[in-house]
């Protein structure tokens, strides 16, 4: 799936004076480019919103349209907005980025009293930009009570390789007993993803 936002390039703008006006500096980047651009803060939110790391999110710029993916947007500490962006432009090069997974079927081990546990909700690959796919499907409904699905065992689309360990599980049938002591586990897991950072970032010069 696509999603389009408006951007505009920076000149001499200041990135606090943008954000008082409600917008969002960031910068554009790839190998062979680095440039400075904004866009709309509240429009970003939403598109953000669905788009995530995981859709590619056209820049609708002055001078032509650039598909790019969020790489990083550093958060405000005490407002919990975001300050700047980095999108990353894509080309004909593979990238690595995480794709959703859709879990399908009811487990084997689920009918006989045991608890899905879907280890990962995303998973990260290298792919094409010409392939991604919107998300990867994950057929669990052979899973037994103990049973576990890694990496290697999903089904890529065309074009798309694991970027991560194969022997990374993905996900399990556990028996109930076991469901606490998982979720605390979890619990201990870092709140937020990589590509959302607390702090001011540094002032561009």
């Amino acid at each position: 799936m696509e999603y389009r936002i408006k951007a505009y390039y920076r000149e001499g703008e200041k990135p606090q004076a943008l954000r008082r006006a409600g917008k969002l500096p960031g910068v554009m980047y790839n190998k062979s480019l680095n440039r400075k651009v904004y866009v709309d803060l509240s429009e970003f939110d939403k598109v953000f919103r669905q788009a995530s790391i995981h859709h590619v999110i056209v820049l609708e710029l002055p001078d032509g349209e650039v598909p790019t993916l969020v790489r990083q947007v550093n958060l405000n500490k005490r407002r919990r907005r975001p300050e700047h962006v980095d999108f990353f432009v894509l080309s004909d090069e593979p990238v690595e980025m995480y794709i959703p997974l859709r879990f399908v079927g009811t487990p084997v081990g689920v009918r006989e009293g045991g608890v899905l546990q879907e280890v990962h909700r995303d998973i990260l690959v290298r792919v094409s930009p010409r392939n991604i796919p919107e998300f990867i499907e994950v057929d669990v409904s052979g899973l037994g009570i103990g049973d576990s699905l890694h990496a290697a065992d999903l089904k890529l689309p065309e074009g798309v390789k694991l970027a991560i360990n194969p022997e990374e599980t993905i996900a399990a049938v556990v028996p109930p007993e076991d469901v606490e002591k998982l979720a605390a586990e979890a619990a201990e897991a870092p709140p937020e993803p990589e590509v959302i950072k607390k702090g001011k970032k540094e002032e561009e010069a």
